[in-house]
């Protein structure tokens, strides 16, 4: 039995039925139909448009008592691609197929379009109309592969592909002299001539990592390895000031394919239908669309997020807090960028393999004081331009970074979080208390051998030494022990000048930094152990040996915990031995 609906769109329709309900329709997603997935309204066609059918059951009208049959199953499908007017239409026959001669798909990742204007200020907005009757496409060689970010500039546009920058006119176009001089000339094309960059750069698939302040632009380029600074003077290698090899090597681990999983169980839930409640659930970290996968069997997706439950598209069957539910999720490591514009610093961070576990304490669902332990792998590290270098490693993993009006801003999850305020302590990063720490390298005439005696330090009281480390001796033991070892010489922690200080017979000393004259001193105590052929060594001698020697100051725990503590300039004493 067929029937024709009218129905208040200039689309037509083909209707059809299905009465027998032991042959049970497969419905999208893949699994039958039932009352909490109501399929009516996917379509765009309301349900009072349907005589007979009701909320509760929406596609299929109410089950006769003791009948295997529907009454009726409507479903509607249209006959034009998108439903628009006069669009291609499909034709009946054993199946519906496309009256085109070229019904073929068409990816055209290296090309452009552009609609019609956009006025706020007279009202007009043609964002939507795109007429067949202009040139309103725009390609460039597909042979830099596809175009992964646009960036509108002024009266021009960059463009960067995967191994290409290049820039286009906006509403002009250029011709040459005879010397090869470019001269604008206005035109009615709305994206002129493609004019490339020089050099053989692109922005890979990470345009995340694009950032910008003034007339600098910031991107890596993956696939060779480098971060880039497109300026008034074309693009230059700034990785090549000092980390040459070190982005070299962990842009090479960026992989645009990482699957990973969050594992909600054993031990940490509990289920009600098609609802699970996990506990404190880190929502930053899980996703719309992840799949749901129980004892390794492929289950659903996740469909909402709420507080600590969470919901798949289908019905959940009997879990067992022994059972092993996993969320899966593909992933990509990205190499994120962001302007401080407070320090006026290019901040890159690197996140190579997102991973998040989850470690219940006990089996029992309702103890709920289990932890979640982040084993994310990634590096933050800031560009200067008053250097020209690299300065420093932050520890903050950012999810995007921006600023505006002098403050830099980070998004941590669904969170902003805004950088340098007074209003917290200067140790806490995203909501998480800890101390500040600065590692850098004494390397003064670095070939020759020496002794480093003591160190000094100007700044604010409540800096300590945790570690003071030569550098490597090479390798040592008789090869047939297979046993290569390095040696290097290290110091006993020098302690700040609050947490070092004690009282004997009512005179007060310092067994860490003492300060003098405004200006903390401490001596080295030489904490390492006996390496071959030495017959004095650890605490019976003042200093360490070696060329050069890192170092790493932080803040102590009790002077003025998350209070200002500046520090000026580092410096050591040492003795030649030539």
């Amino acid at each position: 039995m067929a029937a024709t609906l009218e129905i208040s769109y200039f689309n037509s329709f083909w209707i059809k039925t299905v009465n027998n309900a032991a042959a049970q329709p497969v419905w999208p997603m893949g699994y039958p139909y039932n009352e909490s997935n109501p399929i009516l309204g996917a379509n765009g066609v309301p349900l009072d448009d349907f005589p007979g059918t009701n909320a509760t059951n929406a596609a299929v009208n109410e089950i006769t008592a003791g009948s295997n049959d529907y009454e009726i199953n409507w479903f509607v499908e249209e006959s034009r691609i998108r439903g628009g007017y006069n669009n291609t239409q499909l034709d009946l026959g054993v199946k519906a197929y496309i009256v085109e001669d070229d019904p073929t798909q068409q990816v055209r990742s290296n090309s452009m379009i552009y609609s019609g204007i956009y006025n706020s200020r007279t009202g007009i907005n043609q964002t939507n109309q795109f007429s067949t009757g202009k040139d309103i496409t725009k390609s460039v060689d597909p042979a830099y592969g596809s175009i992964q970010k646009l960036f509108a500039e002024n009266t021009n546009m960059t463009i960067f592909q995967e191994s290409k920058v290049s820039s286009v006119l906006v509403d002009k176009d250029a011709i040459y002299t005879a010397e090869g001089t470019p001269m604008q000339t206005t035109s009615n094309l709305v994206l002129g001539q493609v004019q490339p960059y020089l050099g053989e750069y692109g922005i890979s698939k990470n345009p995340e990592s694009f950032s910008y302040y003034g007339f600098q632009k910031y991107f890596t380029d993956k696939d060779r390895g480098v971060v880039l600074r497109l300026s008034r003077d074309g693009i230059t290698e700034i990785s090549q000031y000092g980390m040459l090899d070190y982005f070299r090597d962990n842009l090479a681990n960026i992989n645009y394919s990482n699957v990973w999983n969050y594992a909600i169980g054993p031990g940490a839930f509990s289920v009600s239908s098609r609802v699970i409640e996990v506990g404190s659930t880190p929502t930053d970290r899980i996703l719309l669309g992840m799949s749901l996968n129980i004892n390794g069997s492929f289950f659903g997706y996740l469909q909402d997020i709420n507080s600590d439950q969470i919901t798949i598209d289908r019905d959940v069957p009997t879990v067992s807090i022994t059972d092993n539910v996993v969320l899966s999720s593909i992933a990509p490591s990205k190499v994120v960028g962001g302007y401080d514009i407070h320090n006026k610093n290019y901040v890159l961070s690197m996140q190579y393999s997102p991973e998040y576990a989850f470690e219940p304490q006990n089996s029992s669902a309702e103890d709920s004081q289990d932890s979640y332990v982040d084993t994310d792998k990634y590096d933050t590290i800031v560009f200067d331009e008053l250097i020209n270098g690299w300065s420093s490693f932050m520890s903050y993993y950012p999810t995007q970074m921006f600023s505006l009006k002098n403050n830099f801003y980070s998004i941590k999850g669904s969170d902003i979080w805004q950088h340098y305020s007074n209003s917290v302590n200067r140790t806490s990063f995203y909501g998480v208390e800890g101390g500040s720490n600065i590692t850098f390298i004494f390397n003064g005439d670095s070939s020759v051998n020496k002794v480093f005696q003591t160190v000094n330090y100007e700044g604010d009281s409540g800096w300590q030494v945790d570690s003071f480390i030569s550098d490597q001796t090479g390798k040592d033991l008789p090869p047939q022990n297979r046993n290569w070892q390095f040696f290097q010489d290290t110091v006993q922690t020098v302690k700040s000048y609050y947490e070092g200080s004690y009282t004997d017979q009512g005179i007060t000393y310092y067994s860490g930094f003492n300060r003098k004259e405004n200006k903390y001193y401490a001596n080295l105590v030489n904490n390492s152990s006996a390496q071959p052929g030495e017959v004095v060594f650890g605490n019976s001698m003042s200093g360490i040996k070696g060329r050069f020697a890192t170092v790493k100051f932080s803040t102590d725990t009790t002077t003025d915990p998350g209070g200002l503590k500046e520090l000026w300039s580092v410096g050591t004493k040492v003795n030649y031995t030539r």
